[in-house]
């Protein structure tokens, strides 16, 4: 009986290492946008969409995710559009402050009426690799449902779009 008890105890372990190892070998590879093996020291090629977009009313008032139950509300006429680029950075690259040698990717806004209708594309360069902020203009919005996406592109490559982020404007 103890035999037993120890073959089920070294069969669990073993599972156990496995689950653990078996993530770990997938993590020197990512695909790009076409479904194309990236290597992880390739510094060249994007990965997937930029992750966690969200909608600031203000400077002060704090971050409202995309992916809350919720859509944001806006109440200000500039509200900020942030997303997270860590998913376009290649794995294991380092940022180093006031590196000038990578600048920043090249990040594209879209931002629509709920109908559809744009209203403003917007492209800049990041000075981070790590996140994308932009501050609408004001004027630009007015009461109601709008839309917006992200993405990035880094030379000939381009990350596919963020989800489409629904929020909306109420003006005092």
């Amino acid at each position: 009986m103890r035999l037993t008890k120890k073959a089920s105890l070294a069969v669990v372990a073993a599972l156990a290492a496995a689950g653990i190892a078996a993530p770990l070998s997938l993590a020197d590879t990512e695909r790009t946008a076409s479904g194309r093996a990236v290597a992880a020291a390739d510094p060249d090629l994007l990965l997937p969409a930029p992750q966690n977009p969200r909608v600031s009313d203000g400077p002060y008032a704090g971050f409202q995710f995309c992916a809350a139950p919720q859509k944001p509300l806006v109440t200000s006429g500039s509200p900020t559009l942030a997303a997270t680029l860590e998913a376009v950075a290649p794995p294991g690259t380092v940022e180093k402050p006031g590196d000038h040698t990578r600048p920043g990717h090249q990040v594209v806004y879209e931002i629509e009426q709920a109908d559809g209708k744009q209203v403003l594309r917007k492209q800049l360069v990041t000075d981070s690799a790590r996140n994308a902020n932009y501050q609408v203009p004001r004027g630009k919005l007015t009461n109601g449902e709008y839309r917006w996406r992200v993405r990035v592109q880094d030379g000939p490559a381009d990350a596919p779009w963020t989800a489409w982020c629904g929020f909306t404007v109420r003006l005092g």
